[in-house]
């Protein structure tokens, strides 16, 4: 296999572990968070209002304070709308609206009995505190000891009311076991996507669902309570243990949302807030990140003031890649430099080791945190994606898709001046070394080198424009904190061979 076909594949496979370590980091949504998120995609089909208006009806029996209309979502982006649209795609039969009205009424009855105690008059029952009660309450539609528990005993006991025709519903309104299982399919792939649920206050958050009706409208996205999750919860996830989260992606989501809480508190806006917010983590991070691998670091210095040195024993060689014996001797040569000043190139590969997992628990902590699924810098939400944002018309309009444009632009300007850096200082170095002439071997290795560098950069540029934005932040600061290190570092590298007359 050529050596540029094995750096294909690894960085590919690199890619492929990014990805997949990724689908494994535990999301901190729980049961009675995912039963909000699933009520604000479907809160039924029923309008409630205070006064008979025409073709009202009234909710309860004998109950002149409530009344309801009905309003079957047509839409097709989630909830009702969506599994209609998908089962008249598969010819599955679609329940009538008398079966959605059994559900709203279950659902309320249901939520006022939480709302006001077991024992209600439906008779006296106001309007403000029907709505009061769904407010609250609503989300047990999906809830039980675990989700979808309490939507299932509805439709039992819905089925169990056809037995009666004074309930007004019969066999032929109910939804077919297909229909049901879509829908949950459905449903649950919709709360899937959404992931941000570590927040340190219980407390409204993000921005959810579709209010009933035909249009699909950005501004019908409604927050929704999202519980407040601990440090010691964080080690044991959905009944999993799950060392990172605890280790690094809590603690990581943690520091964020506090950030973000005070800068809020320090009269900040929102957006800006978070802004801020992923800057100090970012710096945080990189910090630690710089202590750990203090040693790599050093190694890598080394080898840069050792560079003109290593340039000197390849051109010694120019025919190592493909002549046997000058491959050994200039691997000896540089075995002994190395020796000399007490360097371990391998020692770089602890840098790769330790950032891998760092990098997946900070997309994990960030793609986490609930603030960011709220509020909005120059209207982009920082949990959104990029491409999602780009590739949606009407954001365009609203000025998301332009804010999404351009942090997209200044991440990939930065990465590629902070990955190409190195090189670009290199060859200025290598200049000042005479060359004995071409030397293939060489050459063919900094070629290798630069198609790594070009691979893992569009690698990089890639997930920073499918990640959430706030990953395409995250990286444009970490960016310029690798701009500094470099040069900082080839500062200190040209002090220190100027010193020793190299």
């Amino acid at each position: 296999m050529k050596k540029r076909t094995k750096l294909l594949t690894g960085a590919l496979t690199v890619l492929a572990g990014v990805l997949l370590l990724s689908s494994c980091t535990a999301s901190f949504c729980s049961e009675t968070d995912k039963a909000h998120i699933l009520y604000a995609f479907d809160y039924g089909v029923s309008d409630y209002c205070e006064t008979q208006v025409e073709g009202a009806k009234p909710v309860f029996e004998g109950n002149t304070n409530i009344y309801y209309t009905v309003n079957v979502p047509t839409n097709s982006g989630s909830g009702i709308g969506k599994t209609n649209s998908d089962a008249a795609k598969v010819g599955l039969q679609t329940p009538s609206n008398t079966y959605f009205e059994k559900v709203d009424q279950y659902v309320l009855t249901k939520a006022l009995k939480e709302y006001k105690g077991a024992t209600v008059d439906f008779t006296t029952v106001t309007f403000a505190e029907a709505i009061e009660a769904l407010d609250q309450f609503g989300y047990l539609k999906f809830s039980g000891e675990k989700l979808w528990n309490n939507w299932t005993e509805m439709n039992n006991s819905i089925k169990e009311m056809t037995k009666d025709p004074a309930n007004g519903i019969t066999l032929d309104d109910l939804p077919t076991s297909d229909y049901l299982a879509l829908y949950q399919k459905d449903m649950n792939s919709l709360i899937s996507s959404y992931r941000s649920c570590i927040a340190i206050t219980t407390d409204e958050y993000g921005y959810y669902g579709y209010a009933n009706g035909a249009k699909y409208r950005e501004s019908d996205k409604l927050p929704v309570e999202i519980e407040a999750k601990t440090w010691a919860g964080a080690w044991m996830v959905n009944g999993k243990f799950t060392f990172f989260e605890g280790l690094l992606v809590y603690p990581i989501a943690w520091l964020t949302e506090t950030f973000v809480s005070v800068f809020k508190n320090g009269g900040v806006a929102a957006g800006l807030a978070q802004l801020l917010a992923i800057f100090l983590i970012t710096f945080i991070v990189r910090s630690l990140m710089l202590v750990v691998t203090l040693k790599s670091t050093a190694t890598n210095a080394k080898m840069q003031e050792l560079q003109p040195e290593l340039t000197k024993i390849s051109n010694k060689y120019p025919n190592a890649d493909t002549n046997n014996y000058e491959r050994q001797q200039k691997a000896a040569e540089m075995q002994k430099l190395y020796k000399k000043h007490k360097i371990n190139p391998l020692s770089t590969i602890i840098t790769m080791v330790v950032q891998f997992p760092v990098f997946i628990c900070v997309w994990g902590a960030l793609q986490g945190c609930a603030s960011l699924s709220s509020d909005a810098l120059f209207n982009l939400h920082l949990s959104d994606s990029i491409n999602n944002v780009l590739f949606n018309g009407a954001n365009w309009s609203n000025g998301s898709a332009p804010t999404a444009l351009v942090l997209f632009l200044l991440m990939a300007a930065a990465q590629v001046i902070s990955m190409l850096l190195p090189q670009w200082l290199q060859k200025i170095k290598r200049k000042k070394v005479a060359s004995l002439g071409k030397n293939p071997a060489e050459t063919k290795q900094q070629n290798n080198m630069k198609m790594f560098t070009y691979i893992m950069m569009a690698m990089i540029i890639f997930m920073g424009f499918t990640l959430p934005s706030a990953m395409g932040v995250y990286w444009f600061v970490g960016a310029l904190f690798s701009i500094c290190q470099t040069l900082i570092v080839d500062r200190i590298t040209a002090a220190r061979a100027k010193k020793k007359g190299r």
